[in-house]
């Protein structure tokens, strides 16, 4: 290895430890591609408010409020682009953005209506708090998704995560309480709790082995400093209504709305909607075996695993409340399925006219790969989706419309429903083997409810 590459190399791995930290990406360090990756899989979305973007939306949505004109928007993510690639600061970014949106006239005062109604206000790049927050808030959150992507991919040596004391002179006392805290990786709380968890929050957590984290449970709390715990504290949700669209939504005290949501955990969202609208405009020919790769890739298995994982923990909580005589329905705020969604087949032109399918790949998500532990499968087993839709054993149920698909393999039956969703696309709800067979009653009285598709 030459010195350049050896150079080049040890400053790479510099910034990928910084990543996994949750520090900043300092200027003359590359930027790990976990986070360029992130902020260029956003598409453009002009949008009058922040609010017309919603939740984990950000994550494959790239707006500033106000903006209207893709140009303009385009400007800024190539802006906020160069930031990150090159570990820039606000003040270099500032700069570069007055030379490129000087030529559009959009350095000053411009007045914008929305357009869904008569509001107009006043949007001036030249006031440094409004550029200033939309640089941060953009940066922040592509470092936060890639140091999740990253804290996904190495959780088997690092299993913990630790939410460490905020470096703001100013710091928020609802944050300083989640200092110390020490939980797995795919414990519920990181999923609404992974900083930032605010506008202009810079709060951060550290990626640690079990160990580390069995050390500092371990240590006696010192006088005004951070006690270290391995129990989130008990949250109070507050009901957050987006005046824009009207939506509701559960917010735990002390996070900003919009601030919500991992950005992580969004991301494999994104790249699950990514790989589907790809796959929507490849032909079938192409897209049936690019779709067999992904089932084989390391990536469709972690989801898997992270599916299954999840599911376990939700049918303990749920057992533990219904045990103890309580209702279940709280789970589903406490642990909410991510509904990351993964395609695994793709149907023909004629099936899809058949069964009134706008699009013509069908997806899964963690949800249904994992919402009943009791009958777990092998991410490879997934490949049996595209197998039955390839068949002749499709039927239809009157109820609801819900499709059936079954096959046999080497003497084992499988059963899968298959919902159309409202955009017009195949989504399977459950996947399972099925030890009583074709011919048995439990599959007659089932058809009979049903109409035959092919």
């Amino acid at each position: 290895m030459s010195t350049t590459e050896y150079i080049s190399r040890r400053a790479f791995l510099a910034g990928l430890a910084l990543l996994a930290t949750g520090a900043r990406v300092e200027q003359g360090f590359p930027t790990p591609p976990e986070v360029l990756d992130y902020f260029r899989d956003k598409k453009l979305a002009p949008r009058f408010s922040w609010l017309d973007v919603w939740g984990e939306e950000h994550a494959h949505a790239f707006t500033v409020a106000g903006v209207l004109e893709d140009k303009v928007l385009a400007e800024f993510r190539a802006g906020i682009d160069q930031a990150l690639t090159h570990g820039t600061g606000f003040d270099k970014f500032k700069a570069d953005m007055e030379r490129r949106l000087k030529p559009l006239g959009w350095w000053g005062p411009r007045r914008v209506i929305d357009p869904e109604g008569t509001k107009m206000k006043t949007v001036d790049f030249t006031r440094p708090r409004r550029l200033e927050t939309t640089f941060w808030s953009n940066v922040r959150a592509a470092r936060a998704a890639g140091q999740w992507d990253r804290i996904q991919r190495t959780k088997r040596a690092l299993p913990f995560i630790l939410y460490v004391r905020t470096t703001a002179g100013d710091p928020r006392q609802e944050h300083l309480r989640w200092a110390g805290i020490i939980l797995p990786v795919d414990h519920p709380f990181w999923r609404t709790h992974f900083p930032p968890n605010g506008w202009g929050c810079k709060c951060a957590v550290r990626q640690i082995t079990a160990a580390q984290a069995e050390r500092l449970l371990g240590r006696p709390p010192e006088d005004g400093g951070i006690i270290y715990r391995d129990t989130p504290p008990a949250e109070r949700m507050r009901t957050f209504v987006n005046k824009r669209t009207g939506v509701r939504t559960q917010v735990p005290d002390g996070i900003d709305p919009g601030w919500h949501t991992n950005p992580g955990v969004g991301r494999s969202r994104t790249l699950g909607r990514i790989l589907q609208d790809q796959l929507d405009t490849t032909p079938a020919d192409m897209a049936r075996p690019r779709i067999q790769k992904i089932i084989a890739d390391d990536g469709f298995l972690s989801h898997v695993l992270r599916a299954r994982r999840f599911g376990i923990e939700r049918a303990a909580v749920k057992k533990a409340l219904k045990d103890a005589g309580r209702e279940t329905a709280a789970v589903d705020l406490s642990h909410p399925w991510p509904r990351a969604a993964w395609p695994v087949a793709t149907i023909n032109d004629g099936l899809a006219r058949d069964i009134g399918a706008k699009l013509r790949t069908v997806t899964a998500t963690d949800a249904a790969m994992a919402h009943n532990p009791t009958h777990p499968l092998p991410a490879a087993m997934w490949r049996l989706v595209q197998l039955m839709l390839d068949g002749s054993d499709i039927w239809r149920r009157r109820s609801d419309g819900r499709l059936l698909a079954m096959i046999e393999i080497d003497g084992k039956f499988y059963m899968s429903w298959i919902d159309l969703g409202a955009g017009g696309h195949l989504e399977v709800a459950t996947l399972y083997p099925s030890s009583r067979g074709r011919d048995t009653g439990y599959v007659r009285n089932i058809l009979e409810g049903c109409d035959r598709v092919r």
